[in-house]
């Protein structure tokens, strides 16, 4: 009985066998680096988005809990002075601006502002939003000034503000030394870049009023989204505004106010420099309680802004993988080590299988 001899196969077909395996190993090679690319890229701009909003809500608590720390100080040790005499107005000190309500890092409402602005400012600089968030990114062809794109000011200038006015604090204008004048140059450096920056890089963003006319890239955002952001940037405008003439009213005095209405500086017996010897008068003071609610008001919408941004994002939505692929077979170089990890990896794997069973 003849043997059953399988059939010769030449040369050119061995070639072209081996050269279609070959093309469909290159093929899932590719697709397997496609997929490991996009899992990183996703895996960084989801990152950005939580970082974004991680720093948005930081900064919101360092402003709230700030203000509701300052109205029980004012409430309560606010209406004595440094040697505990209740003031003669019986009325508590109140500041005109944040600034000068957490001047003091070692108290609580310096303590906790410095912490939760900081947090965000950092948070907020690391997740490199400009460039990792469709609805932020607007290329870097179109430059600002001194060769600089706008995405660069954008990552740079509004989070070192923050950074800047959070560390270095200012003491109130009449105990100011020549020393505390650099300080509070320092501050409203940093209080120009976080507010003016980011209103005039958001602006530029979205086209908000005379920026339209000089915008020459498309956001990735819907119109509903567009008109949100343009809204906070609306009221940042506004409340900035009230802000910066409050101050100037506070600051000029006369013909304003009246000086005997003003909160009254001297020496104090036992403490040396110049102390608080008298608080305001009540339309001084609600003059002050004004400024700071503007200037609160105006930091509530741009952090707000940062949140739209945050909220109709594409990134915020990927889906990422529920496993990660070994790599222990590439990067454990001890056998031993290596077959221990393949032995729970496949002691896992069949785990998972008797659970969806």
């Amino acid at each position: 009985m003849a043997l059953y001899a399988p059939p010769q196969r030449s040369a050119h077909d061995l070639e072209d066998t081996g050269g279609a395996v070959m093309i469909q190993s290159l093929q899932e090679r590719l697709q397997q680096l496609e997929e490991r690319s996009l899992f990183q890229e996703a895996v960084v701009r989801q990152r950005s988005a939580k970082l974004l909003v991680a720093g948005s809500v930081s900064g919101f608590l360092g402003f709230f809990f700030a203000l509701v720390i300052g109205i029980i100080t004012e409430q309560t040790s606010g209406k004595v002075d440094l040697n505990r005499r209740p003031f003669n107005s019986k009325r508590g000190y109140f500041p005109a601006t944040v600034s000068e309500m957490v001047h003091d890092p070692t108290k609580p409402e310096g303590k906790v502002f410095f912490a939760f602005c900081f947090i965000g400012a950092t948070f907020i600089f690391f997740s490199w939003y400009p460039t990792q968030l469709r609805n932020a990114y607007i290329g870097d062809d179109e430059l600002a000034c001194f060769g600089l794109s706008w995405i660069s000011i954008r990552q740079f200038i509004p989070a070192s503000g923050m950074m800047l006015l959070s560390i270095v604090t200012v003491v109130p204008g009449a105990q100011a030394g020549i020393t505390d004048e650099i300080c509070i140059g320092l501050h409203l450096l940093g209080a120009c870049m976080l507010f003016v920056g980011y209103f005039i890089v958001e602006a530029h963003c979205v086209g908000w009023g005379f920026f339209k006319s000089y915008v020459g890239h498309q956001v990735h955002e819907s119109d509903s989204a567009l008109r949100q952001r343009a809204f906070c940037l609306t009221m940042i405008a506004v409340f900035y505004t009230i802000f910066i003439v409050l101050q100037v009213v506070l600051s000029i005095g006369k013909p304003f106010i009246n000086p005997e209405d003003a909160d009254k500086w001297g020496e104090m017996e036992g403490h040396p420099g110049i102390q608080l010897v008298d608080t305001a008068h009540w339309r001084v003071k609600l003059l002050k309680i004004s400024s700071y609610g503007s200037e609160v008001i105006c930091g509530i919408f741009l952090i707000l802004s940062h949140l739209v941004i945050w909220y109709h994002c594409e990134e915020r939505h990927y889906d990422l993988p529920e496993e990660l692929d070994s790599l222990c077979s590439k990067l454990v170089s001890d056998p031993e080590r290596q077959r221990k990890l393949a032995a729970e990896e496949e002691e896992y794997g069949e785990d998972s299988e008797d659970e969806f069973d």
